[in-house]
């Protein structure tokens, strides 16, 4: 098991068909299921190399409610979820030699009065170039968000910033990013998860497969589509990145894009969408 490499992300709001609070237990439910998979297995086998905290704190004044070794109290945990709470985490650490995190999942209010909320899961790939792992992680993604009709998500490899690369390059504000997340695409990454309003935009699932730009398109059930540039993430490159932000260009947010020094390691196409034709 490696230290943490991966960041996934999604942004979800009120569209949300079965209320946040489902979307929410979907999202912990597919990461412990699946994301942590080996992580669940090794607490369980016991000595204490690898031991898991939760927390949910129902409002943003309240104390956390606790939870260690989650998975003992995983019913009530999801009863926590379902409430649509402020704000809650699962984290995995390691005992053996040092403390370190080897995973996390959390969530949320991204936006005030409950209209947006966030939600992040970080774990470790050892090989970029791994299919099986990198499928996996999309196969999460996938899980989690296939009932939410998600506003966003992204996969990045050893990039955990909360600015998407576009918000980084375009100075975009967080919020206002969050707020128009269904008029313009936040972002682009190795995989991407365009809303369904974008999606239509662009021509839907079919139109963006024909595109040659993806080496998955996969629709989700409840609005929206999940797009994987390439195999793995080391097959990542610049010529697939081209492709993507061609193919995503439409609904991209306009402006011409400048490297921002406090943020060296986003990748991005140095054109303005606007454009493209």
């Amino acid at each position: 098991m490696s230290g943490m490499s991966v960041y996934i992300e999604a942004s979800f709001d009120t569209a949300a068909p079965d209320g946040p609070g489902e979307s929410l237990v979907q999202w912990f439910r597919a990461a412990w299921v699946q994301l942590f998979e080996e992580l669940v297995e090794a607490e369980a086998k016991g000595g204490g190399e690898v031991v898991s905290r939760a927390h949910v704190t129902q409002h943003i004044d309240d104390s956390p409610r606790r939870f260690p070794r989650v998975g003992e109290t995983w019913k009530q945990f999801e009863e926590g979820l379902a409430m649509f709470p402020w704000a809650a985490d699962i984290l995995f650490l390691s005992y053996r030699g040092e403390l370190s995190e080897l995973g996390r999942t959390s969530s949320y209010h991204a936006l005030g009065e409950g209209s947006m909320w966030r939600a992040s899961a970080s774990v470790g790939v050892d090989a970029p170039d791994d299919a099986e792992s990198c499928a996996g992680l999309v196969d999460f993604l996938h899980a989690a968000l296939d009932a939410s009709n998600p506003a966003f998500g992204r996969i990045e490899w050893r990039n955990f910033n909360e600015l998407t690369n576009l918000d980084a390059v375009l100075r975009r504000k967080k919020r206002t990013s969050l707020r128009e997340s269904r008029q313009f695409l936040r972002g682009y990454a190795w995989a991407t998860v365009c809303p369904a309003e974008l999606a239509a935009r662009l021509g839907g699932a079919a139109a963006l497969e024909s595109s040659g730009a993806f080496h998955r398109v996969v629709p989700l059930r409840a609005g929206g589509v999940l797009l994987q540039a390439s195999e793995t993430l080391g097959g990542y490159t610049d010529q697939v990145m081209e492709r993507v932000f061609e193919a995503l260009a439409p609904v991209l947010p306009p402006g011409e894009p400048r490297p921002d020094p406090a943020f060296p390691h986003m990748r991005f196409v140095p054109r303005d969408a606007a454009g493209v034709r």
